[in-house]
């Protein structure tokens, strides 16, 4: 009989040889011990034969893994080079659901420690249950790094996969963060987590941001199925070369965030709304340009959007798109964001309310975009904005849209049932060949208009 390079563990003893393999085909397999019994030293040791000969794959078997909640951060550590496999939905690991509330922010499978960073890994193929909302721990993680202690700052966790997972019931169903004191710096800036990939997941239920990406240069978050959570995915603290691509995504509060200093971010193809159960007074934006309460001048830039259906009718704001500098950040500028080809079935609000004294637009293009809702902007004394272009847009609203912004230009666009009305706030702008049904009303001051046209509207219109 053929010797198999593969064997299984037993629950109170892991027999094998590692003479008898490869580092790069080396593999542990789990059988589940089920419901009765507590997974922690099962996993751990698994993974800590695979990692000390060099990686490998812990295969997972069908059933129940069940974790308890230590003492410290972490049930299970993923070390480097270590792929974590299941074998399907039927692979399901779990904190214990009689686990007592505890606020502390808590990681049952754990990339790295605080201080030790862990690269090199996957996780696939399996089913993780936090157990978060259910047992009233407030802050329970799902696959995610995190180095904060001080040991940890400069240093990262690079080439992470989580791809064909179930994540439910977590604060955080994955990804890598630090911690904002210290930042930023050059240092942290060079140390930044790389290559982090999280796809074709589904993600329910997360009492926070579906997946972070802080301080992370290079990324994907794509083909991801993500229903019922607080936030969408995020990136945050400068991360950079980030791709969130092709994501469902269903929210409680807002949608996508690009947030705190992030830059050369693609959000393509992702179709994002609320949730039914949505709060009315929410704001509910889709899309939020935002800072996090930290005292910091802040930039945002180098934003692609494109492609993306943006849709909010549950919520009294019907908002969109929205910027947010937070109350304790000293100022925020957000430049070169190009938002194209989008569907906006909502209000795509080009202004802050938070903190607009603060906060600067400059150099954004928003052309070709679908838009059944208003385009709102504010005069130039409440909120400063620079070279803003309205190009090509199909505008649906019923009625005018009100431009109170200065020195923005407004071309090509075509208002399906309404016209462009210029405020006695807005100075100089540019009004260029936009097709309307009403006449365009100039009350503002040095406007500049040329070639607009006035087309009747038909009786089937």
């Amino acid at each position: 009989m053929k010797t198999s390079k593969c064997f299984w563990l037993s629950i109170a003893t892991i027999a094998f040889s590692a003479s008898l393999f490869a580092a790069d085909s080396f593999e542990v397999r789990v059988p589940a011990p089920g419901p009765d019994v507590i997974a922690d030293t099962l996993l751990q040791e698994a993974i800590d034969k695979v990692a000390a000969a060099g990686g490998g794959v812990v295969l997972l078997g069908l059933g129940d893994f069940k974790l308890s909640r230590k003492a410290g951060d972490e049930t299970v550590v993923i070390k480097s080079n270590v792929t974590l496999r299941g074998q399907g939905h039927a692979t399901h690991i779990y904190l214990d659901p009689a686990t007592p509330p505890n606020p502390v922010r808590y990681y049952p499978m754990r990339i790295g420690t605080a201080s030790v960073p862990a690269s090199n890994v996957v996780i696939e193929n399996l089913r993780y249950t936090g157990n978060d909302a259910a047992i009233g721990g407030g802050s329970i993680m799902g696959f995610n790094a995190r180095l904060d202690d001080p040991a940890g700052l400069l240093l990262s966790c690079d080439n992470v996969t989580i791809r064909h997972c179930w994540i439910h019931d977590a604060k955080q169903a994955a990804g890598c963060t630090k911690p904002a004191s210290n930042y930023p710096s050059e240092e942290r800036q060079a140390a930044q987590h790389k290559n982090w990939q999280v796809h074709h997941n589904y993600i329910h239920t997360c009492g926070n941001k579906a997946v972070e990406f802080a301080e992370c240069n290079g990324g994907l978050i794509a083909d991801n199925h993500i229903v019922n959570v607080t936030d969408g995915p995020q990136v945050i603290f400068g991360s950079r070369n980030i791709q969130i691509r092709d994501n469902t995504v269903f929210f409680t509060r807002s949608g996508i965030n690009i947030t705190e200093g992030s830059h050369h971010i693609r959000v393509s193809g992702n179709h994002v709304e609320p949730m039914p159960e949505i709060n009315p007074k929410t704001v509910g934006p889709c899309l939020v340009f935002r800072t996090e309460p930290q005292v910091l001048d802040t930039v945002v830039s180098d934003v692609v959007v494109t492609g993306n259906i943006f849709r909010n009718q549950l919520t009294q704001s019907r908002c969109v798109l929205r910027f947010e500098t937070r109350p304790e950040a000293l100022s925020c500028t957000y430049q070169s964001i190009t938002i194209t080809g989008n569907e906006f079935d909502g209000d795509a609000c080009l202004v802050d309310k938070t903190k607009p004294a603060a906060t600067t637009l400059q150099d954004i293009l928003f052309a070709d975009n679908m838009c059944q809702g208003d385009v709102v902007s504010v005069p130039d004394a409440t909120m400063a904005s620079r070279r803003v272009v309205l190009r090509g847009n199909m505008l649906r609203k019923p009625g005018n849209i009100r431009l109170n912004a200065s020195q923005w230009i407004w071309s090509g666009n075509t208002h399906t049932q309404g016209a462009l009305q210029v405020t006695a706030d807005a100075k100089a702008n540019v009004i260029l060949q936009n097709i309307t049904t009403a006449p365009i009303i100039d009350n503002g001051v040095e406007t500049q208009m040329n070639g607009n046209i006035v087309m009747k509207q038909s009786a089937h219109q």
